[in-house]
């Protein structure tokens, strides 16, 4: 059974806390964070969410998950890319980019340049059914199909990419 922290609209632990899943009160919110993880040459992992997931199953994105109760974003970041994955992340290679709220929860978004290769990934199955690389601009194609061209989340990766001279 995970466990999250309940959140204001400030983003600020109202002391609550609650099994994952459980449906959050009006004014209540929960945080994910959303790793772009990039290689050398600019290419960025991405993963595609098991088919057995109850949430989006089977779609590509990056690597992200919930921010559990007593943790923080770049710690759960951390954890999410080496039980999913299986790349062993350092809190230094973690830049925070930006804080995105949401209906009903926050998204703390980092980048993270890695000299990994795709063949160091070790997969939960559970989770991750595969994985590969992508331009940035093809992941920005992607992230665009999903979320309004012009919504927040995509102008905040869009410009995230470009400072780092990836687009």
């Amino acid at each position: 059974m995970e466990y999250l922290d309940v959140y204001d609209e400030n983003a600020q632990k109202t002391g609550k806390v609650i099994v994952r899943g459980t449906p959050l009160a009006q004014g209540e919110y929960s945080m994910a964070v959303h790793l772009y993880i990039y290689d050398e040459n600019g290419c960025f992992l991405i993963q595609k969410r098991s088919k057995n997931k109850k949430s989006l199953p089977g779609i590509w994105s990056v690597t992200c998950g919930a921010v559990s109760s007593g943790e923080d974003s770049l710690h759960a970041g951390i954890r999410e890319a080496r039980e999913e994955i299986g790349l062993p992340l350092k809190e230094r290679q973690l830049v925070f980019v930006s804080r995105i709220k949401r209906r009903r929860s926050f998204i703390d978004v980092y980048f993270v340049r890695d000299d990994f290769h795709i063949e160091d990934c070790v997969l939960q199955k559970e989770e991750v059914d595969e994985v590969r690389l992508t331009s940035a601009s093809a992941l920005l194609d992607m992230i665009k199909a999903s979320e309004k061209a012009n919504s927040t989340y995509t102008f905040t990766v869009e410009k995230a990419m470009r400072d780092r001279k990836l687009i």
